[in-house]
């Protein structure tokens, strides 16, 4: 049996689905106009922020934003676990900038990673663009992998991802400097991402 690929999805059909859901970028211009994509909701949704492993020094930019004491290293992992234990699954991957600064750092770093190399492959054609990746429970392993390579080598804000859930009111962004930051859409699943994370990080 050969190795199971994440799928490119096309993005503005991605996109369609996400602005149904009150999704917008930071900016609030069109995903097109911008060399950094950023997600957030829109600001009439009160959405909860969370954020781990900053950088050391780093000064976050999020308002009002909770700041959980997770290592750096181990953000991967704790970032795994949530998704996992909330199922929150199926998700979308996009690259902030595009996809080919954020394999040129991450591809020298997963050469071991059977999944992961499979991608790279197979994403001649997607580099240059932003068409996200469908990620399923099952990907969760190299998504870890993958976050752990981008906070541990990568160096700008165009070569973090972000991640969109599907079922539920979560948005994700994993760049160098600010680390994981949770964008949540509402209170239940908050105290929820919360409970998780700190019996992880305390057990």
């Amino acid at each position: 049996m050969g190795v199971l690929v994440l799928e490119f999805f096309e993005f503005d059909r991605a996109w369609r689905t996400l602005t149904d859901e009150e999704v917008v970028t930071l900016t609030g211009e069109a995903p097109a106009e911008l060399d950094v994509l950023q997600i957030d909701y829109h600001e009439s949704r009160d959405a909860h922020r969370t954020i781990f492993a900053m950088r050391d020094g780093h000064e976050p930019d999020v308002v009002d934003a909770e700041v959980l004491e997770v290592p750096r290293s181990q953000a991967g992992e704790v970032l795994e676990h949530i998704l996992h234990k909330l199922h929150l699954a199926p998700m979308l991957l996009f690259p902030i900038g595009k996809w080919r600064p954020v394999f040129d750092v991450v591809t020298p770093v997963l050469t071991d990673n059977e999944q992961w190399m499979a991608i790279d492959s197979e994403a001649t054609i997607e580099l240059n663009t932003r068409e996200p990746l469908v990620c399923e429970l099952r990907d969760l392993h190299l998504l870890r992998a993958l976050v752990d390579a981008i906070l541990g080598h990568a160096e700008k804000l165009e070569q973090g991802i972000s991640i969109a859930a599907l079922q539920a009111p979560l948005l994700v962004e994993v760049e160098p400097a600010g680390g994981v930051l949770l964008t949540i859409g509402n209170e239940s699943l908050a105290d929820e991402v919360r409970a998780v994370a700190a019996a992880f990080t305390q057990g």
